[in-house]
């Protein structure tokens, strides 16, 4: 991770900081109200490919739900909750967690195209820059890919919306986001037409929580897209 990478994350003090705080009890305070989305998450992401790399991993909630014929790489910018991850995988129970790094999703050292599916469980609110972490995402991806996303993510006006942006600062500083819109991700896929909002849908039982699943075409759909006539 580079100097300029970590000197771009705003707040990156106040929120490892808050990391710190949270890693102790993260699990217990977070692990039922998150289930059933995680549970969604874990299921679109097991469909959609066996090399699975996990963004925001935390204390690893979500790792045990993924199919044990994938081969899961989780990262996270945390340290302290990342040890908490390796101790779940050091117990033997998650065979399919292959690997698990200290690194910056912005800027990962994996190679071109190495995974089928990348998973960001709650992760995309607390990234500053929406289009560096998914056009990261996108190199990493092997052709015909899925970044699958779930968040609380909002439409871009409204009421509800104001109210986020109000307590965002706040959030921020103790490590968490409330203001992300989804014209974050649609301008992102505007300007990378190989890829398409394939699933854009809410998680019940309460709707709060939004899963999306962005797909990469085959070369000859992301041609087209690219060409003027479409043909």
């Amino acid at each position: 991770m580079s100097d300029e990478t970590v000197s771009s994350i705003p707040n990156r003090a106040q929120q490892q900081k808050a990391y710190r705080f949270w890693a102790p009890v993260y699990d217990r305070v977070y692990g039922f109200f998150l289930k059933r989305a995680q549970m969604e998450l874990a299921r679109c992401v097991g469909g959609a490919g066996r090399d699975i790399l996990e963004i925001g991993v935390g204390t690893g909630l979500v790792l045990p739900l993924y199919p044990p014929a994938s081969n899961v790489t989780g990262i996270d910018i945390s340290a302290d909750m990342l040890r908490k991850a390796k101790t779940k995988v050091a117990g033997g129970s998650l065979p399919h967690v292959k690997a698990l790094h200290v690194m910056d999703a912005c800027e990962t050292t994996f190679p071109d195209a190495s995974f089928d599916v990348i998973s960001l469980p709650f992760v995309i609110t607390l990234i500053p820059d929406t289009g560096r972490l998914l056009s990261e995402c996108a190199r990493v991806l092997k052709s015909r890919g899925e970044i699958v996303i779930v968040s609380k993510i909002t439409d871009s006006s409204g009421a509800v919306r104001r109210i986020e942006q109000m307590v965002s600062p706040v959030a921020h500083n103790i490590g968490l986001s409330s203001a992300f819109r989804l014209d974050g991700i649609e301008d992102w896929l505007r300007r990378n037409p190989s890829f398409h909002l394939a699933e854009n849908r809410t998680i019940p039982p309460t709707g709060y929580f939004r899963l999306l699943r962005l797909s990469r075409s085959s070369p000859e759909t992301s041609e087209k897209a690219a060409s003027p006539s479409g043909h």
